[in-house]
């Protein structure tokens, strides 16, 4: 009797950790921009910003700016999207330097959904908040 359960507690631990793990293995890593980028690795001198929706460019040298920038869209946690087809329109496509050289281009195509480095993402946590993302712009 002790045989047949010891066997059988064996097959419980045996079965619940093989139902954990691919419960594991199934969840996909929430990533920040910075950690997908190395815009935290550079020292970035310019960012310019594409207004999707009137076409206007600006650009800013300005370090607090940029910092501040960086840290709103820093907030949010991303998920690489499992569908990664063009898609068009944008709210803004932001292209990051250090000097001459181009580090990164970020796209923010609306509230739930970036590209960053031509890699979709879904911000998971929460909507960008695109009024303060606006603000940012438009102070540049």
């Amino acid at each position: 009797m002790s045989k047949i359960m010891n066997s059988l507690i064996l097959c419980l631990i045996l079965c619940s950790t093989v139902i954990y793990s691919g419960c594991i293995s199934n969840q996909t890593e929430e990533k920040k921009v910075t950690e997908l980028t190395d815009i935290d690795q550079h020292i970035i001198t310019k960012v310019s910003v594409r207004n999707g929706m009137s076409g206007d460019l600006s650009t800013t040298n300005d370090r607090v700016k940029i910092e501040k920038l960086i840290s709103q869209l820093d907030r949010y946690s991303l998920e690489e999207k499992g569908n990664q087809e063009p898609m068009f329109g944008y709210r803004y496509s932001l292209k990051f330097y250090s000097g001459s050289s181009k580090i990164s281009k970020i796209v923010i195509v609306d509230s739930k959904i970036m590209q960053v480095d031509e890699v979709y993402y879904d911000v998971i946590n929460s909507p960008l908040d695109l009024v303060t993302i606006d603000k940012l712009v438009d102070s540049m």
